[in-house]
């Protein structure tokens, strides 16, 4: 009898246990699920799968959506059993709208609230700056003196390619001039001459355009202005103007191409740091290519100059250089897409910001025949500039090489208009043709060439635009920039028209 009392006591506890095991479990199970549980949930976008945690109320996607994602769509979602949901699979939903709230609510009418917190990649985070094209190479470019270089320095032989800006801090335009001779791999010189403020423009040139009497009295050239020994450049195609290391003094950039022949093997740029006397020369011989054009500004609002080329070398096509605030740079290819980096055909870039929206855009030109349409890449806040984030100029049969672009407000509405400079395509290089681009807003572009410039083709080729009020009036006027030419000009009325 008391062994059998002893087997019923034993059997009691082996029985509660037992209750409470299944009680635990049962409990559990409940607080992990709940019957107005959302348990699991995958997002899509452009293919890709986006999972999700859920954490208390909060659910979050676990990888960041791309800068230019918009929209995600649902999945797959789990909930608790018998459950019902205020979302279903396909539904999309709008990033820029979260947080979003998702209900579950159980069979018996209990409902709980989850919030769906989705973010995608920032990358720099970019405020908008007004201010944003200020120190901009293609701001200091501007300029109230054109000069014939090659009557400047005397030197007939060669071409050459001109900075115009203050380098010497006294108020007047100065002008630099980097020198070449076509398929030579010989090196020539790199000059500068001070202006004494007297060679303004007033609709002739001083020692270039029309005039008469070639006097170059209001600039003198500034000997030694480079360190002994430097090797000067062999085929320059463009001088950037910046101050890049932040001691309040305009430094040089200029782009090179080298030998401008088969095969093409490409030159290193030149960065001169102005130190008041002159340049510290420095060549940058980690980059070497085809390089043809660039351009520089703060793109990712950081208090310093950067600089982007683009050109055709034997790797990246467009290069960033990042800059450390003291005239050290990084290169880069991260804040452009990837297909602008090989086989592009792109020769030529400003950076504008021609929306106004404090963020600056980069325009992009070269070769429309061969694929390289003309765009403006929007500036934004990441910091990277993207092909489905632009504007395409429109083209011009026959005339599909671009070489460059000016940004002017011609009929003075109060956003600026676009002048591109384009060469002939089926003649190779052996005609100009320019052409005049209205902006509409909201980035959209048209030709109104017909309507607003009339004799804008002929003979030769030009590598520059310059835009300058040339006879005083208030109004931006449009020449093309060469050595030797007459009346290449047109008057810009302020109503549109450029005669």
């Amino acid at each position: 009898m008391k062994n059998l009392k002893l087997i019923f006591v034993v059997s009691l506890v082996v029985m509660f246990f037992s209750c409470s095991d299944n009680d635990t479990t049962q409990s559990l199970e409940e607080t992990l699920s709940g019957n107005n549980a959302l348990l699991h949930l995958i997002l899509e976008y452009e293919d890709t799968d986006y999972d999700t945690s859920i954490s208390n109320a909060t659910v979050s996607n676990n990888t960041e959506f791309p800068f230019l994602a918009q929209q995600v769509t649902v999945k797959y979602f789990e909930i608790s059993q018998n459950a019902t949901t205020n979302i279903s699979v396909e539904q999309t939903f709008n990033i820029a709208n979260s947080p979003f709230n998702i209900l579950v609510t159980a069979a018996n009418g209990t409902s709980r609230n989850y919030s769906l917190i989705l973010t995608k990649d920032e990358g720099l985070a970019i405020s908008p700056n007004e201010n944003i094209e200020n120190g901009s190479s293609y701001t200091i470019q501007s300029s109230n003196v054109y000069v014939d270089a090659a009557q400047l320095t005397q030197d007939f032989d060669r071409f050459h390619f001109t900075a115009y800006a203050d380098f010497n801090n006294d108020g007047n335009t100065d002008v630099l001039i980097a020198s070449g001779l076509f398929q030579t791999f010989e090196y020539s010189p790199i000059t500068l001459f001070l202006g004494d403020g007297n060679g303004v423009n007033a609709n002739y040139c001083e020692c270039g355009g029309s005039c008469s009497n070639y006097s170059c009295s209001s600039f003198t050239e500034m000997p030694n202005i480079l360190p002994s020994g430097y090797e000067g450049l062999q085929h320059p195609r463009k001088i950037l103007t910046g101050d890049y290391n932040g001691d309040n003094l305009i430094d040089a950039f200029i782009i090179a191409t080298g030998y401008d022949a088969y095969p093409f093997p490409g030159e290193s740029p030149v960065l001169l740091l102005n130190n008041g006397n002159g340049f510290n020369y420095e060549k940058l011989t980690n980059i070497s290519g085809f390089y043809h054009g660039g351009s520089s500004a703060d793109f990712d609002n950081d208090g310093d100059i950067d600089i982007f080329i683009v050109g055709v070398p034997s790797t990246e096509e467009s290069l960033f250089l990042i800059n450390d605030g003291f005239g050290n740079f990084t290169t880069t290819t991260q804040y452009i897409d990837s297909e602008f980096h090989q086989d592009t055909r792109y020769y030529t870039s400003e950076f504008i910001d021609i929306n106004s929206d404090g963020y600056i855009d980069l325009l992009l030109a070269g070769h429309e025949h061969e694929g390289a349409d003309t765009l403006i890449l929007l500036g934004n806040s990441s910091g990277k500039y993207y092909k489905d984030l632009s504007s395409t100029i429109p083209e011009v049969s026959g005339f599909n090489i671009v070489v460059d672009i000016d940004a002017i407000d011609i009929d003075n509405d109060g956003d600026r208009d676009l002048i591109l400079n384009r060469v002939d395509s089926n003649n190779f290089y052996q005609n100009y043709y320019l052409q005049v681009v209205e902006n509409e807003g909201n980035t959209n572009f048209s030709d109104i060439t017909n309507t607003s410039i009339s004799n804008n083709t002929g003979a030769n080729w030009y590598p520059w635009l310059h835009v300058q009020d040339l006879n005083n009036d208030g109004n931006a006027d449009v020449y093309l920039e060469s050595d030797h030419v007459n009346n290449l000009k047109w008057i810009g009325d302020g109503n549109g028209i450029l005669y």
